[in-house]
């Protein structure tokens, strides 16, 4: 059948609804994909309420076959601080979503190039959601263990789509698990107590009287953590905000510590309950009953995942990141999470990964962001 693609808007609810309407199409309810809820869906995507349109912008397209059944999906993006931190002009793909078909995919990305191009772009990468700070890459590796929270899930042949459509490999990122019964080497507790006895390092739970700042605080590490990373665009004050807002009614306040030098801020992890155990079983909406068993379910969480990790450069042979570490795997301990996740990690972060692989934790999910030249 003919392919036909054209845009939509968060704010025109019946073409929106075409929109959430493509990944019901492809999940049948056999996979282990995770239905975001679509409150936040249009939230991310309404200018209204997401910092990143004081920007950036965002084109949505939904492809349909010519009797109307949407087949296809995907966003267009422009995200103009790339080009200041990195001098190159790049444009995005996320919110990508097709079925088993090379026509849908190629006619989705055709129109994706022609707005890039015509925002003067030189090249395209994605998937990411909207930025590389959200959920980013196509799951290539893992497929037989559900996503957790913030984290992508996609069907094997997403891979062959892409190559179809002129995309090749970017770069990789890597989901590490740990369980409960997680032996740590000697190593280990050595950098442990070296950095407890060590006077001039403290730690702080994140607290929600200061959560405001504290939500800043980590966000400044992160940024300046991660700030030569491939790729990486630095978290702005409102997104940060907004990040901190989304998590901190599911938060486990355990599982978000602040480290300090000589009373400065210097590192943070930041780990969450992996609440896609519940959204799993709400398909999406919270109404009518869904809020319930979302509020009932946050004490029956059997997982949880580390987000962020991270430490100034100047203080990163001191210990810290793993006294880290120590703090949120002794909450592990007492409380009834069964899986502990570290993800993503970039393929090239060989420090980090040095450092999780050294401790015992496992690969358990490889992700893939392609890229392809435009061209001329």
């Amino acid at each position: 059948m003919r392919v036909t693609v054209r845009n939509v808007s968060v704010r025109n609810g019946r073409d929106f609804e075409s929109f959430l309407a493509v990944p019901r199409r492809i999940y049948d309810g056999q996979s282990p994909w995770v239905a975001p809820l679509n409150r936040e869906i249009r939230r991310k995507l309404d200018p209204g309420q997401n910092s990143f349109f004081q920007y950036g912008k965002v084109n949505l397209l939904v492809a349909h076959y010519s009797d109307a059944t949407p087949c296809g999906r995907v966003a267009a993006i422009f995200n103009p601080r790339h080009e200041e931190i990195h001098g190159e002009k790049m444009g995005f793909f996320g919110l990508f979503e097709c079925v088993n078909a090379p026509e849908p995919a190629r006619a989705l990305m055709t129109a994706v190039l022609g707005l890039i191009d015509k925002d003067g772009c030189k090249s395209i990468l994605g998937p990411v959601n909207l930025t590389t700070n959200d959920e980013s890459g196509f799951l290539v590796e893992g497929y037989e263990h559900p996503p957790t929270f913030m984290c992508n899930y996609c069907p094997p042949y997403y891979h062959d789509l892409m190559a179809a459509c002129g995309f090749s490999k970017a770069v990789d990122t890597f989901s590490y698990m740990a369980r409960l019964n997680h032996r740590f080497p000697d190593k280990y507790y050595r950098l442990v107590r070296k950095a407890e006895a060590d006077p001039r390092i403290t730690l702080r739970q994140f607290s929600k009287t200061t959560a405001g700042d504290d939500i800043l605080t980590i966000a400044d590490i992160y940024n300046e953590s991660f700030r030569e990373t491939w790729g990486f665009v630095p978290m702005s004050e409102g997104e940060a905000r907004e990040l901190g807002r989304g998590l901190i009614p599911i938060a486990d306040f355990d599982l978000v510590w602040i480290a300090y030098y000589d009373g400065e801020p210097v590192g943070a992890i930041l780990g969450f309950p992996d609440i896609n155990e519940i959204l799993i079983k709400l398909n999406g909406r919270l109404l009518p009953f869904g809020f319930l068993r979302f509020i009932f379910g946050l004490t029956k969480i059997r997982s949880m995942r580390v987000a962020a990790l991270g430490v100034r450069p100047q203080f990163r042979k001191l210990g810290i990141e793993t006294l880290l570490i120590h703090k949120v795997h002794q909450r592990v301990l007492t409380r009834p999470y069964q899986r502990s996740e570290f993800s993503v990690v970039m393929e090239n972060n060989f420090r980090m990964r040095n450092l999780l692989e050294r401790f015992g934790f496992e690969q358990r999910q490889r992700f893939r962001l392609y890229s392809r030249t435009l061209p001329g």
